[in-house]
């Protein structure tokens, strides 16, 4: 089993294929194994694809409470590092999306493309949501999770349309989940990612990925749809793409589209 083993933190990971790498960062509290439905396959066909699982998630036990965003980023530039497999195309799906910028202002070196997929920007709230807890409260941490993805990830069209699908999804996507102490420690981590006109460095092509469902979200909150806006107008190279019909997990409902997409950036 593949391992880098690190001073707090030991980092599963997974290589695939052969030609230019490709790293994908999976969202808040997410393993690698996501990408395994259909990303491997497409992109091994003729790229390395490199998948982890993040500290504290899957098989990546971790030895200290430090979960933010700066740590998740050292923990990717250590993998490219010890791979010996930069600059790599790097991909980021949601808080994923978050360490890669991070990653494409500090380690400029290990970046050669950047696909940011519904990615957060600033948050404007530090610590853990009000809404989040009371809702955590109510139904319980693994109920609330699946919730989640429901809610979020797809419309409510493809969720009527695609039940068994969508089990299989949450099969994989909940399956040994982190305990409640380190989920709510990425969150914490999440929130308070500030890289505020650092962005305007990234110089890597990049190319910023929504769906048009992820247009609302809590009071008080940006939705997905306003990040990827802000990150296409504020990264001098970037691209916007708005996929039609989409929730924030297109890359399991629509990978069609989603692969299209990034073929056309990549070429």
């Amino acid at each position: 089993m593949p391992v880098l083993k690190l001073d707090d933190a030991d980092i599963y990971y997974e290589t695939h294929g052969s030609g230019p790498p490709m790293l994908f960062n999976a969202a808040t509290a997410t393993h690698g194994e996501v990408w395994n439905f259909y990303q491997t396959a497409e992109f091994s066909r003729d790229h390395t694809v490199i998948t982890f699982d993040q500290r504290g998630t899957g098989k990546s036990p971790a030895r200290s409470n430090d979960y933010s965003n700066k740590r998740l980023c050292d923990d990717a530039a250590a993998l490219l590092d010890h791979l010996k497999l930069g600059p790599a195309i790097v991909l980021g799906h949601s808080n994923g999306g978050r360490v890669s910028q991070r990653l494409a202002v500090e380690r400029p070196d290990l970046v050669k493309k950047l696909v940011l997929m519904s990615s957060g920007g600033d948050s404007n709230s530090a610590g853990i949501p009000l809404k989040m807890c009371m809702e955590l409260v109510e139904m319980g941490y693994e109920p609330w999770v699946r919730w989640q993805c429901i809610e979020n990830g797809f419309t409510k069209k493809w969720v009527e349309q695609n039940p068994a699908e969508l089990e299989r999804y949450l099969a994989v996507r909940l399956s040994a989940p982190p305990s409640l102490e380190v989920y709510l420690r990425h969150v914490i981590g999440r929130q308070a990612f500030n890289l505020g006109e650092r962005v305007r460095q990234i110089s890597a092509p990049t190319l910023v990925l929504v769906g048009d469902d992820e247009d609302h979200g809590p009071p008080g909150h940006q939705t997905h749809v306003y990040y990827a806006r802000q990150l296409s107008e504020r990264i001098g190279a970037a691209r916007l793409v708005v996929l039609p019909d989409q929730g924030h997990y297109y890359y399991f409902s629509a990978p069609g589209l989603f692969h299209k997409a990034v073929r056309e950036f990549l070429t």
